[in-house]
């Protein structure tokens, strides 16, 4: 095995709905999830001047079939997405589903199988199919949502209420890190607040995240002088993994997610500037996630390395990282591993606001899993989407003030596959 992509790959076009409630968000109200993923679609085709008669393949993801009831996912919606009569594959990576599909569709340009893939991802994490209608919906449950996941983990794992994905993923990774690095409680309730306002910032920015009001906002809309007064309520921010609390985690969301890989040669002439997918490492496991040190997973360090070396960067050249942030410490821990952020000094970076769009490290500007939302497996795109935006200095009011050259986009997908793609300017 190279390690090598033969031929320089780009991602010409980009595509994203915007991340809500088929039920209730304003924008999407009424909206199956066939349009939804057309809209997606037809933003990334229309980004790269192209219809989706020039693709030469089509790889739709969908991570929970209760989502969209569409099996079959390609051939169902290629009429929707004007690519009838395509080579199409209907695959799946949990929450890394996009990506794995970008990688997948560099892997296949490279090879000279196809010149131009088209790769998109659908899901709804709010709604569901009503019994067996694919237009209509109904509310689904927090509860049943987190079952489904719980359906990705081992079942000699499970156990009849769900595996606890909250312990796991946040409680036993913050107490690991404040015992590592001898940070208090107090310390890290206090980092976690920040790191949520940073968040919600950046939602409050970006006209297709799921939550668009600033934590300040929302704690006066309550009545509360002081937002961290609001921060430490138990009746608006309950613990859910001591030390984690509820708004330290993802929100669920329905959305969509497109994107357009091709040639680089081929990318230079297209409508919109390209950006080169340099490389990328995949690298998977199972529970238990972690050994003795619950903040050291070592599917990530091999996907991070694995990239890195098939990118040929370091982590001195990142200008732009995006970690998966289901958990807000996970997603700093993730960070530290990439060397983006110093080990053991990430949430004094985020108490700076260092994470900020106007910071020094800036990270996860479109809003994160916990505003901008996170729809399995389509988010994965949502993340692409918003580095490349920053890379052509398109991002509107939170664009980073120097465009980045060199982005690190890495996700998880339950439970788990890592994988870290990276993108640089042409």
């Amino acid at each position: 095995m190279t390690g090598k992509l033969r031929e320089r790959i780009a991602i010409s076009g980009v595509g994203c709905s915007r991340f809500g409630d088929l039920l209730e968000t304003p924008e999407l109200k009424g909206t199956t999830i066939q349009e939804l993923t057309a809209r997606a679609v037809k933003e990334a085709l229309d980004d790269a001047g192209l219809t989706g008669q020039d693709v030469d393949a089509v790889f739709a993801g969908n991570a929970m079939v209760h989502s969209s009831q569409a099996p079959g996912t390609y051939s169902q919606l290629s009429k929707w997405t004007g690519t009838q009569f395509k080579a199409g594959v209907h695959f799946e990576a949990q929450c890394s589903t996009t990506n794995v599909g970008a990688a997948l569709a560099a892997m296949a340009v490279a090879a000279g199988v196809y010149d131009t893939v088209l790769v998109y991802g659908l899901e709804t994490t709010r709604t569901k199919v009503k019994d067996f209608s694919p237009y209509e919906r109904e509310p689904i449950s927090h509860q049943q949502t987190w079952l489904w996941t719980d359906m990705a983990v081992n079942q000699a794992y499970g156990v009849p209420q769900g595996y606890d994905i909250f312990s796991t993923y946040n409680g036993l990774v913050a107490l690991g890190y404040c015992r590592k690095y001898g940070m208090s409680i107090e310390d890290f309730d206090r980092s976690m607040f920040e790191l949520c306002k940073t968040r919600r910032l950046h939602g409050s920015m970006n006209p297709k995240a799921n939550i668009q009001e600033k934590l300040e906002d929302r704690a006066k809309r309550e009545g509360f002088s002081d937002p961290f007064d609001y921060w430490q309520s138990n009746e608006h921010n309950p613990f859910v993994a001591w030390p984690s609390r509820l708004l330290s985690l993802v929100t669920t969301a329905d959305g969509a997610s497109a994107m357009v890989i091709t040639r680089a040669d081929l990318a230079k002439g297209g409508k919109s500037p390209p950006v080169e997918l340099k490389g990328f490492g995949i690298s998977y496991s199972d529970l238990p996630w972690y050994g003795e040190d619950p903040t050291y997973w070592e599917f990530d360090r091999r996907a991070i390395d694995t990239a890195f070396e098939m990118a040929g960067i370091k982590p001195a050249d990142i200008d732009y990282l995006h970690t998966h942030d289901c958990s807000h410490i996970s997603g700093i821990c993730t960070a530290e591993a990439t060397g983006y952020l110093e080990p053991g000094k990430g949430l004094d970076a985020t108490r700076d606001g260092r994470l900020r769009f106007d910071g020094d490290r800036p990270m996860s500007t479109h809003g994160g899993r916990h505003a901008f939302g996170h729809a399995w497996g389509a988010s994965a795109g949502t993340d692409t989407y918003e580095a490349v935006l920053q890379m052509r200095g398109q991002a509107g009011p939170r664009q980073i003030k120097k465009r980045p050259e060199i982005s690190v986009i890495h996700t998880h997908g339950y439970a788990m596959i890592g994988t870290v793609v990276v993108l640089g300017s042409i």
